[in-house]
Order: C-alpha cells, then sequence, then structure tokens
C-alpha cells in the first residue's frame, strides 16, 4: 500500500506481527499512527536519514514507525519484534 502525500512518501507499508497485536489489543488503527508519523513529524527530524517516530499505545506499549532513507519502506514494530 504505496501512499505518497504528507511531509515525505512512507513507500511500502509491513506492520510485523508484535505491533499488529499490540495495536489490535489498543483498539488502534495502524492508519492513525502512519498519519501522525507522516503528517506530524517535526520539520527538525526529516532529512536525509531514515525518519523514526515513537508512540506510546493506550495500553503502554512502545510502537515505532520507521521509514527508510530512500522512502522506500515503513515498517511499524515494537521492541518484541526487534528481538525476533
Amino acid at each position: 500500500m504505496p501512499a505518497s502525500e504528507g511531509k515525505f512518501t512512507l513507500g511500502a507499508i509491513e506492520i510485523l506481527p508484535g505491533a499488529q497485536r499490540a495495536l489490535q489489543e489498543a483498539g488502534q488503527p495502524a492508519a492513525a499512527y502512519l498519519y501522525k508519523h507522516q503528517y506530524e513529524t517535526p520539520d527538525e527530524r526529516i532529512g536525509p536519514d531514515s525518519v523514526v517516530s515513537v508512540f506510546t499505545l493506550p495500553t503502554g506499549v512502545v510502537l515505532y514507525v520507521i521509514t527508510d532513507e530512500a522512502r522506500l519502506h515503513t515498517v511499524l514494530m515494537t521492541a518484541d519484534d526487534a528481538r525476533r
């Protein structure tokens, strides 16, 4: 599902299993966090490198949204996903 509007392009979007589970348990849509990442990221954090946003879900789980430097891929993940 490529997206190209906003402050930068998201590219292909991947939601890792831990993030998918955490979003479901929190009753939150991934789209809300992708929107915040793409449209509300402070301008000083958007440069030639990867763009990383960190959100705390209502359940307390931390959600990471990372867009690579080429703007070809965005991943939603939790710390549990990173450990796998």
